[in-house]
């Protein structure tokens, strides 16, 4: 069996690996100490069984990671590891992919179970996110509506709605374009084409507009 580690703190890295030797006998466990690293080794081909994710490092957060799995349509079991216990990232999580979302606080021998639990093609989270049905919107609308005063713009398409989400994740272009796999040009792209459609001229409106027509299922204007 082979597991990624995503972990930017190199003390928690060491600690987790050695408690994820305990899953089963000859466990290979590659760390990673960015999810720019993970990217790479995940690029090269590397057979995985498991990705374990900080939620919180610089650069690129562990839901970056899960976006860019997906953009690379790479399926493997991705898991959350993280001290936060806020509502919203646990919902993030889950709308992004992850099979699961561990705290830290979680006794070593739960959180044993919960991974083996998600090896055996599971979920891990806390039941009532499980029980809840998330609200989606209907991604082949044509228009949306848009502002108070019930103004209709066409929706953006995929690409753009990805780089838009992780705009409001606070990625750079660059690291837009590490996720989602396209040129920082075509980011810049995507970027001033959301802007016309929203009619702003900054991220920061970009992003704010988007969240009143609700493109954003959720973005923290802390």
């Amino acid at each position: 069996m082979n597991i990624l580690l995503v972990e930017d703190h190199r003390l928690v890295a060491d600690a987790m690996q050695i408690m994820l030797k305990e899953i089963e006998p000859g466990v290979d466990i590659t760390a990673c100490y960015s999810t720019q690293h993970a990217l790479s080794t995940i690029d090269s081909g590397k057979e995985l069984d498991l990705v374990l994710t900080d939620l919180f490092m610089p650069g690129i957060d562990g839901l970056g990671l899960l976006s860019g799995l997906r953009n690379r349509n790479i399926t493997i079991p991705v898991v959350i590891v993280s001290g936060a216990t806020e509502d919203k990232y646990i919902r993030s999580a889950l709308r992004n992919g992850a099979s699961g979302f561990i705290q830290k606080t979680l006794p070593g021998a739960e959180m044993m179970a919960g991974l083996k639990h998600v090896l055996s093609g599971g979920q891990f989270f806390p039941e009532r996110y499980l029980n809840e049905t998330e609200q989606s919107q209907d991604s082949n609308l044509d228009q949306i509506d848009c502002g108070n005063q019930g103004v209709k713009v066409p929706r953006p398409g995929e690409k753009q709605l990805q780089v838009l989400h992780l705009m409001a994740e606070g990625n750079s272009n660059k690291q837009i374009s590490q996720i989602v796999g396209i040129s920082e040009a075509t980011v810049k792209y995507h970027t001033s084409q959301l802007f016309k459609l929203l009619a702003v001229k900054n991220r920061t409106s970009c992003v704010r507009e988007a969240q009143n027509c609700g493109l954003l299922e959720a973005f923290d204007e802390a």
